[in-house]
């Protein structure tokens, strides 16, 4: 059993994957990060979607979770849900809005070195995608680094991971990501009560 202070960055990090493109070497280290957390994840946010998300009931076939993620994500054609932050964020000029690399990817490149972290350029993920920044959030909770935390969520992840998360609980095709973004949706709620509130 994890402690509180424990399980914040453990279910940032879990969430980090679970954000992540699903490909078989991604999906194989799952079951041991769900594993770490058990059900002690803090506070209700998942509901009744973390038990089975967490014991891999909601998963399905590796296959049909790739391609939602590339239908969700990645296109061919349309992508109705970029999980970029630029793309989500409204408090641009109208001319960024709807766009990649807006100016929060500069501001999180600065919180990324001021945790001595750097975005691997050959993962192929910008510096604002959502499982990038989940596990940048991860790591200061987990490295007690209390403002950078806040800022990282505050001004970053609150701002527009809910967005995204109600866009994809509407457009997603495995009863996996709707519950995904349905539990992250309630996970940045009760983070935002204890993180920032």
């Amino acid at each position: 059993m994890l402690t509180a202070e424990a399980a914040l960055p453990a279910t940032a990090e879990l969430l980090s994957h679970w954000w992540s493109r699903p490909v078989p070497d991604e999906v194989e280290v799952w079951p041991a990060l769900a594993g770490g957390l058990g059900t002690d994840v803090p506070g209700p946010p998942f509901g009744g979607q973390l038990a089975d998300l967490l014991a891999g009931r909601s998963v399905g076939e590796g296959h049909e979770l790739l391609a939602d993620y590339e239908q969700l994500f990645v296109g061919p054609g349309p992508v109705p849900c970029p999980p970029y932050e630029s793309y989500w964020r409204e408090d641009v000029p109208l001319d960024l809005r709807r766009s990649l690399m807006g100016p929060c990817t500069a501001q999180l490149q600065r919180l990324y070195l001021d945790l001595g972290l750097e975005v691997d350029p050959h993962q192929g993920e910008l510096p604002d995608h959502v499982a990038v920044e989940l596990e940048a959030l991860a790591y200061a909770l987990a490295h007690d680094e209390g403002p950078v935390a806040r800022s990282l969520f505050a001004d970053h992840l609150r701002q527009w991971l809910p967005r995204l998360c109600r866009a994809v609980s509407k457009q997603a095709g495995t009863e996996f990501y709707r519950q995904l973004a349905t539990g992250t949706l309630g996970w940045v709620g009760w983070l935002g009560q204890r993180l920032v509130e």
